[in-house]
């Protein structure tokens, strides 16, 4: 196969990936009762432990006023709690329940433990190979939503 085919299977397969991978936490938002822009935070707190306000609102793509309004939501449905920042008393972070933990299980458990039996398949080379490739994409794409927000805001 030419390496121009196997690139646009690539690029087909990446999308479909993503499709799939919107359509799953679309199902697990709903099922959560949250949605997507919540979910999106849950993730981001889930995924790096307790952070601030302003670490959650750049990471999510959010307004400080839209943060603040997307933490009291996920506060009131128990999935996250503020806490005092223990470097610094005056700061607030937000971090993830018990209650997010187990709706992580219930929606994401299955697909992480049917995953290992064919991730155990790919030797260490491949699996440091996808998440190179990964992190290149990750870092690209973050490079154009940066972009777009500049083109947006005629920066």
């Amino acid at each position: 196969m030419k390496k121009a085919e196997l690139i646009g299977q690539l690029f087909d397969a990446v999308r479909a990936n993503q499709l799939a991978t919107d359509k799953m936490d679309d199902g697990a938002a709903r099922g959560m009762g949250v949605n997507r822009t919540d979910a999106r935070a849950l993730d981001i707190v889930e995924r790096l432990g307790p952070v601030t306000a302003g670490k959650l609102s750049i990471d999510a793509g959010l307004t400080s006023g839209a943060v603040t309004a997307v933490i009291d939501r996920l506060v009131e449905k128990g999935y996250v709690r503020r806490i005092a920042d223990p470097a610094d008393r005056r700061r607030v972070l937000i971090e993830k329940t018990e209650k997010l933990d187990e709706a992580s299980k219930r929606f994401y458990g299955p697909l992480a433990e049917r995953s290992l039996a064919w991730l155990d398949k790919f030797s260490n080379a491949e699996l440091e190979t996808i998440v190179r490739f990964l992190r290149l994409g990750t870092d690209m794409i973050e490079r154009r939503v940066a972009e777009l927000i500049e083109e947006r805001e005629g920066k």
